[in-house]
């Protein structure tokens, strides 16, 4: 009704405005006898500019076009029969921002229509992000993120107000303030040691290319340099400050503000806050229901009633401290028990029968034939990119890994992943020390900040500092987390993240997790044939640094000519 209200109040103002002289005309479409639309010349022109084809059946909008009008014109699709061209030209292009607004505006605020909100993007950057707040940030699944690596820069240098890279709560009293920067600090200044020095040691180590060749040598410096990150990072606090590109649809931001807004951490409702006001300023119109009292803030309450709830639930019944973490990687369960039973999926989709009746077929064949039905659905994969078919969707693996909490950061990337889940970060699960520091003579600087973290970590835990004791962990301070994952995925993931310039932590993690796999899917675990169970190689990026560098010396050719 309110809406309706609107409506019929914006048309009694016009009338008024305009008295009782017709709507004006559209000048970039007319309307013949038989009520089709056809473009004027006018109209024509305008296509030309905000379309890169104005006549065939496929065309992009290009940026001459509002995002806010081309989301709108598909908006209308559902209820017009018209290309969508002349929905654009009709509806928007004579009507300006406040027509695509409204439409919008009644569409999904008014009628909840989410489909909508998936029609336009938005692109964001939250700077100075703890590196607590990224994962946070990156669990939405349906979004594209960059952020900042740690294999790549060192996080040694200060700001210009001579400090490191760190974020601090503001809620911490005053006392226990001084205390976290000092503990910081100290870190911070273990890890310059420890990252600068194994760089000296692995350059040493490995020597620079002799042939004197420029590519060559960048690529060198540029692996022997990840070479020592790699064994340093593990000192990062989680309170390390990163950023993070965000590239989403209008729905992915509104359900990633509200789940920041539900968050006990104070960071991610003062960054959820953040993320809404400025994406509002660009999409406005899409976002208008993420805080109603009785949409978002409703829907706010309830993620918040609900981990408390659980929280509660689980401190009250559940035993105390778990000492149960000595087993890096676990496969909980699977199915289905016998990979065979995937046959059939494979070939409904190339026959004509439902899978009951191909089901009773393959029931009766010998394991040959399905062997060689299963041989010919993998195909002759010529590399990892080569994917098998979406009947291997329906095989899935859980798994409870505990590992630190770096490797966990690059695991957590992926997207095809159900029931990702992980528990508060804590020093209660140890560490390791990785075999590069010992060898490069820095084990002692590497201990020391880990046992200052976990002290700063008891001080903000007694203090009643439960969410924001996690800042105090670092990144090699061990996680339980836990994920599932169907085959087709367990392909991308285990192939790519056990190629040799890989993290080595993550590396140990996918090669145990094919190892189980394989257990009990020998044939699935076979077909994975670009999974590498090999060693880490003395410089585990050299090889990708050489390619880059390859790629600019080819890109550089052909700008010259």
């Amino acid at each position: 009704m309110l809406i309706l209200a609107r409506f019929c109040l914006a048309s009694f103002l016009r009338r008024a405005y305009h008295g009782d002289m017709p709507e004006p005309k559209n000048p970039y479409v007319e309307k013949r006898e038989d009520g089709t639309l056809v473009p004027t010349e006018e109209g024509e022109r305008l296509l030309a500019k905000i379309v890169t084809d104005a006549a065939g059946p496929v065309y992009a909008f290009t940026g001459e076009a509002s995002p806010l009008f081309a989301a709108a014109a598909m908006a209308r699709l559902s209820r017009r029969g018209n290309d969508l061209r002349l929905i654009f030209l009709d509806e928007f292009a004579a009507e300006g921002a406040e027509g695509a607004e409204g439409l919008i505006d009644r569409v999904v605020t008014g009628y909840g229509d989410d489909s909508v909100q998936q029609l336009i993007t938005v692109a964001t950057v939250v700077e100075d992000a703890s590196n607590l707040l990224t994962k946070k940030i990156e669990r939405s699944r349906l979004a594209s993120y960059l952020e900042q690596s740690t294999r790549y820069i060192y996080y040694d240098k200060k700001d210009a107000a001579g400090r490191y890279k760190y974020y601090e709560p503001s809620q911490l009293p005053a006392e226990l303030g001084v205390a976290y920067r000092e503990a910081m600090d100290y870190i911070f200044e273990r890890y310059s040691t420890v990252v600068r020095g194994t760089t000296e040691f692995v350059q040493k180590k490995n020597p620079a290319p002799v042939s004197g060749d420029k590519a060559e040598l960048i690529a060198w410096r540029g692996a022997t340099r990840a070479q020592a990150c790699d064994a340093a990072r593990p000192m990062l606090p989680a309170a390390t400050k990163s950023t993070v590109g965000i590239v989403c649809s209008a729905q992915a931001m509104e359900g990633m503000v509200r789940r920041l807004l539900a968050d006990p951490l104070a960071e991610s409702n003062e960054t959820g806050r953040r993320l809404l006001r400025e994406s509002r300023k660009v999409i406005g119109a899409f976002l208008k229901r993420a805080d109603l009292p009785d949409r978002g803030l409703a829907w706010i309450l309830y993620l918040k009633e609900t981990k408390q709830a659980l929280r509660s639930l689980a401190e009250q019944y559940l035993p105390g401290d778990s000492g149960d973490f000595s087993k890096t990687v676990q496969l909980l369960d699977y199915w289905p028990k016998d990979e065979l039973d995937l046959i059939p999926g494979m070939l409904v989709e190339n026959s004509e029968y439902s899978e009951a009746e191909v089901r009773a077929a393959v029931a009766g064949w010998p394991a040959e034939r399905k062997e060689e039905t299963l041989r010919a659905y993998m195909g002759h994969r010529m590399n990892r990119r080569h994917k098998p078919g979406r009947a291997l969707e329906e095989a899935h693996y859980k798994w409870e890994i505990v590992a630190d909490y770096g490797t966990f950061r690059d695991l957590q990337r992926h997207r095809i992943v159900d029931a990702w889940d992980w528990q508060n970060l804590t020093p209660k699960y140890g560490y390791d020390v990785p075999e590069l520091i010992t060898e490069a003579g820095f084990e002692a600087e590497f201990r020391e900040g880990f046992a200052m973290a976990e002290s700063l970590w008891k001080r903000l835990m007694d203090a009643g500092f439960r969410e924001e004791s996690q800042y105090a962990t670092l990144f090699g301070h061990k996680l339980r987390y836990r994920f599932l994952i169907n085959a087709r995925e367990a392909f991308h993931l285990l192939e790519l993240r056990t190629s040799p310039q890989g993290h080595p932590g993550y590396r140990k993690i996918c090669q145990d997790m094919h190892r189980q796999l394989s257990a009990v899917h020998p044939r699935l675990g076979a077909a994975m044939q670009f999974v590498n169970q090999g060693g880490d190689p003395p410089l585990t990026r050299l090889e990708a640094e050489r390619a880059t560098q390859l790629k600019l010396k080819l890109l550089e050719g052909q700008t010259d000519a």
